[in-house]
């Protein structure tokens, strides 16, 4: 991935007279001018002092930057593209919590932030915001929380059961076992299906990960479903040589659908029911007759 709009931005605005690019510039560079700003980004500390986790404190801090960021950063002409396509999104999806609207606010925030591109680079809000901040002084510690956010992506794991207060998920692509705290406060059930967002540690003082994302629940899904759903995808296109590399193929979709807005009417589609901390979805994106709302297609 080519850093292009970044590049031209760090270029540009060490010296630019926009005044959007001054307002960016401020805020990354923590300047007194940005103070307003940077007061919307909350420390780990009094994150933590409301009830927080060390580890989803941090990563909370972290997307709270990225909020602030990206409303700066929405002004810029540079962006104009990728405002459109969330600004659209936010329009159709109304993120909140069911009955409100099953596209959940973390779930969205999250697919904004780190998934969505804003330009044909492949760069996102995340990655630009990391390459800035890099050329005006952000911190090693806080770009490789950055970096490991927009490297995630949603994947689906089996539940493996509750252990020390934290849950056991394994990775049906490839297998990999994690254990992570549920921030939402949802402990389910062994063998369930969640579609979640999993964050890894950050340093090794936690020897866990965070569910980010408060977790959807696959019902009447299994695993060979979701197999013969990607094997679906994969028509027509290059046979690869190891199951590590399909592996990695299928990842990239749960990241970038085949068009932007792919999970979020995959989540509408597929709502079924909700309690305070977990949603439950029904069926396969790829087949319409499975998803209990199927026929209210907004794409």
């Amino acid at each position: 991935m080519t850093n292009k709009i970044a590049e031209e931005l760090v270029a540009g605005t060490r010296n630019s007279l926009r005044p959007g690019v001054q307002k960016l510039r401020n805020f990354v560079q923590g300047r007194p001018s940005a103070r307003k700003l940077m007061a919307e980004v909350k420390s780990i500390e009094s994150l933590v002092a409301g009830g927080r986790h060390p580890l989803h404190a941090a990563y909370s801090r972290a997307q709270n930057y990225l909020s602030v960021f990206s409303e700066l950063a929405s002004t810029l002409r540079e962006f104009k593209d990728f405002t459109a396509v969330v600004s659209d999104a936010e329009e159709t999806y109304m993120p909140g919590w069911p009955p409100m609207s099953p596209v959940t606010v973390s779930f969205f925030t999250a697919w904004a932030l780190f998934d969505q591109p804003v330009a044909a680079t492949g760069e996102t809000i995340c990655s630009c915001a990391v390459e800035i901040g890099r050329a005006f002084g952000m911190s090693a510690d806080f770009a490789s929380t950055l970096e490991a956010m927009g490297g995630s992506a949603m994947g689906i794991y089996q539940h493996l059961g509750w252990r020390d207060g934290m849950v056991g998920l394994r990775d049906i692509l490839d297998y990999e076992e994690y254990r992570c705290i549920v921030p939402s406060g949802y402990r389910g059930a062994k063998g369930e299906l969640w579609y979640v967002r999993l964050l890894p540690p950050l340093t090794e003082a936690f020897a866990h990960g965070v569910a980010f994302t408060s977790p959807y629940v696959l019902r009447g899904t299994t695993e060979k479903d979701w197999r013969a759903f990607f094997e679906r995808q994969e028509r027509g296109l290059p046979q690869l040589g190891t199951p590590e590399e399909t592996a990695l193929r299928r990842k990239a979709l749960f990241k970038r659908g085949a068009e932007p807005n792919y999970w979020n009417e995959y989540v509408f589609l597929a709502y079924s029911s909700a309690s305070d901390s977990a949603v439950v979805l029904y069926g396969i994106p790829d087949r319409p007759e499975t998803l209990p709302h199927g026929h209210q297609r907004r794409r």
